[in-house]
């Protein structure tokens, strides 16, 4: 898309190739329609690329809007109100919810791998059968452990505590479980991916386990960058955040 363009052709492209319009674009709009015209070519990317639906686009923002890091109450109402029109359900728009939930499992698996660290043979006699079979668990729902940072947290927090992990590999596949069910196994891995990698969350443990996860779980690699491609635009919430705020204190005269 061309900077030059005016501010009609920027709203009206937008419209198009992102299926929606607001009154946050129209105040970026009447700051410079130029650095619209670019977000736009950046947020659309994905879009454009066509190998995530619209739905699930929609799906992904809501899962990054309601994270515990980020918790933007506005950007989770326009895209939950987007999905909605877009076919999802509210039993979806729960699942996704409920996969994000999950996320705070690194709490304990970074305070474990710390202790494992400091406090030699403090797995000693801990039951091996019941780990292995925590172990074969972790696998069934993630895939075989990779070697690295993230498989060591794993470990550790597997083989301090395996029933502590046993409840949580239980929580983590709630949402993918029972007649309440309304994600696959591989969606759900990629919108856990998303809230890991998200610029409010960056946790690179969480993005190898689940973008591990999703691609044994039948994502394509594509599906998985794109993902990160997507959700690299949730910086423009500085701006929805701080416009409002320079318009009224202008507007105040400071």
């Amino acid at each position: 898309m061309k900077n030059e363009l005016g501010p009609d052709a920027v709203r009206e492209a937008f419209r198009r190739r992102r299926g929606h319009w607001n009154d946050d674009w129209e105040a970026m709009l009447a700051y410079s329609p130029a650095y619209v015209a670019a977000y736009l070519d950046f947020s659309a990317y994905v879009a454009d690329r066509g190998t995530l639906s619209p739905k699930f686009r929609e799906l992904v923002y809501v899962a990054t809007n309601c994270t515990p890091t980020h918790m933007f109450e506005k950007g989770l109402r326009n895209h939950a109100r987007q999905a909605l029109a877009l076919g999802a359900t509210p039993a979806e728009l729960c699942s996704v919810v409920a996969t994000v939930s999950a996320m705070g499992i690194f709490s304990y698996l970074l305070i474990a791998d710390s202790v494992a660290a400091l406090v030699p043979g403090a797995a000693a006699n801990a039951d091996r059968t019941a780990i292995e079979r925590v172990k074969a668990d972790h696998a069934a729902w993630f895939g075989n452990m990779m070697a690295g940072s993230s498989a060591q947290l794993e470990r550790a927090g597997i083989e301090l505590d395996s029933d502590f992990y046993a409840c949580w590999l239980n929580f983590a596949a709630a949402p993918v479980r029972g007649s309440h069910a309304a994600l696959s196994v591989k969606d759900a891995h990629l919108i856990a991916l998303a809230v890991h990698a998200q610029c409010t969350q960056l946790n690179p443990e969480g993005v190898r386990q689940h973008a591990a996860a999703a691609l044994a779980h039948g994502a394509s690699a594509d599906e998985v960058l794109d993902i990160g491609r997507l959700i690299s635009s949730m910086g423009i919430h500085a701006m929805v955040f701080a416009l409002p705020v320079i318009t009224d204190l202008v507007a105040r005269g400071g």
